[in-house]
Formats: structure tokens, C-alpha cells, sequence
């Protein structure tokens, strides 16, 4: 198959894909841009299919959002997607979803990595051997959120089971649903008054089956907050998110 570039599909927002604003979630936005990625890669020769037979498969290691519009319930719009230049361990990835008129509703940038599946250990990223040149155009130009580790407060929250439901293909837990948990812990008081602008992650362990979480979170400022999640006791620092929110006006 001749490589693409650039990579775009339509998309007709799901009702399943929605919250109960009609709006779509932001853990459906990360599932839909976790499976153009893996077309894309398949189109270039690095699907998921294709790395496991070598015993590889992709982790996505850091993801940074702009959120100028999430997307509603039948809503049809354009996601794209393509790859910069790579290094030798890392692999970037761009994605932007447009409204039926062309108006940029979601950017992101993402980075990710290969690792072996024996030892998780990271591989060398040498996928484009078949002529595919990179983009050189990036999503969003501001440099990456820093994302401060937090403090853990002395009453820890009430620890949560992992669930089967919660894995990937891979037997870990799938990216979005770190992203769902710490959703899930933001209160609905605050969601009523805020909408959601900007999201940072910085994936650092994989929970599996029959681990425990906790998820914890501290403000840096009245519109944002830093949340991570941990194993139970503490020690595993499994995901760190950073989100911007914006008052809404009620009026």
C-alpha cells in the first residue's frame, strides 16, 4: 500500500461516543484518535498487527490537547492525523478534528514509543525505511505543558480495582480509561460551571489486572489542576494529567 502522508477520515459522533450534554467525552476523543493512529501506522507498515508478529507493540508516552470545541452527539467531522520526525526512541504525532465547515475544534500533539513485549523495554524507531517522508508541520506550536508532580494529601482516597474492562489488546489498561478515571473524579458542581479547554498527560507505568488506583489531585490555579493516579499504596505513579478549564457563563 502506497504511504499517506496525511490521513483523514470523516466521523459521525456516536451517542455512545457523548455525556449527558450531547457532548463527547474526552475519553471518547482519545479512543478516536488511538484508532485513526493505528490505521495510519498500518498504512506505513507499523500497525498493530504488523509490530506483534515481531513482538512489539505501540505505548503512547505523552499527549498535550487545545480544545477549542468538543464535537456533539451526530455531529459529523474530519479527524486527521500524521507523523513528524522521529528520533530513535520516540515517535511524534499530530492529530486535528474540523467541523463540517473546517473550523478546528480539537489539536494535539502525542508522542509515542515501541516496546518489546517480553521486557517493555523501549525499541528504535525505524518504521519509514518504505520511502514515507514526515511532516514538518506541528499542531499546536506552544511548547508542552510541564506537568508537576503533586503532593499526596495525608487522607488518600478510597483505592479502586482495576477491571477487565479496563484493558487494551496488550493487557494493560487502555490509555483513555486513565483519562475516564480522572474525569470521573472531578465533581459535577464544578462541571456545570467549567468546560474543559486543555488537557495534558504524561503516561509513566501500565496498570494491569489486579492492580489497585487512587486518583489524587491538587489545583495549580482556580481553572487548573493537576491530577495523578497511583497504585494504592503510593509507590507507582501510574499517569500525571494537567487540565485548563473556563468559567462558563450561565447568564
Amino acid at each position: 500500500m502506497k504511504p499517506i502522508p496525511i490521513l483523514e477520515e470523516n466521523f459521525v459522533i456516536p451517542s455512545y461516543f457523548v455525556d449527558d450534554t450531547a457532548q463527547m467525552t474526552v475519553c471518547s476523543l482519545f479512543q478516536l484518535m488511538q484508532e485513526i493512529s493505528d490505521r495510519h501506522a498500518a498504512i506505513l507498515g507499523a500497525g498493530w498487527f504488523s509490530l506483534c508478529e515481531r513482538g512489539y507493540f505501540w505505548v503512547i508516552t505523552k499527549i498535550q490537547l487545545e480544545i477549542h470545541r468538543l464535537p456533539k452527539w451526530t455531529e459529523q467531522v474530519t479527524l486527521r492525523t500524521w507523523v513528524r520526525k522521529s528520533n530513535a526512541a520516540t515517535s511524534p504525532r499530530d492529530f486535528e478534528i474540523m467541523d463540517s465547515e473546517g473550523h478546528l475544534l480539537v489539536a494535539a500533539n502525542a508522542v509515542w514509543a515501541i516496546l518489546d513485549k517480553e521486557h517493555g523495554y523501549p525499541q528504535r524507531i525505524s518504521l519509514f525505511d518504505n520511502g514515507f517522508m514526515p511532516q514538518e508541520r506541528c499542531a499546536i506550536e506552544s511548547k508542552p505543558m510541564t506537568i508537576k508532580p503533586i503532593t499526596l494529601p495525608d487522607t488518600l482516597p478510597e483505592p479502586k480495582d482495576v477491571r477487565y474492562s479496563d484493558l487494551d489488546i496488550n493487557k494493560h489498561v487502555n490509555n483513555a480509561r486513565y483519562i475516564q478515571w480522572a474525569f470521573d473524579a472531578v465533581s459535577e458542581a464544578f462541571r456545570q460551571t467549567h468546560r474543559i479547554k486543555g488537557v495534558a498527560v504524561k503516561f509513566i507505568a501500565q496498570a494491569k489486572l489486579g492492580d489497585r488506583y487512587m486518583v489524587c489531585s491538587e489545583p495549580v490555579s482556580d481553572n487548573c489542576f493537576n491530577t495523578a493516579i497511583f497504585s494504592s499504596d503510593g509507590k507507582t505513579e501510574y499517569c500525571r494529567l494537567q487540565t485548563e478549564w473556563e468559567t462558563v457563563n450561565l447568564s
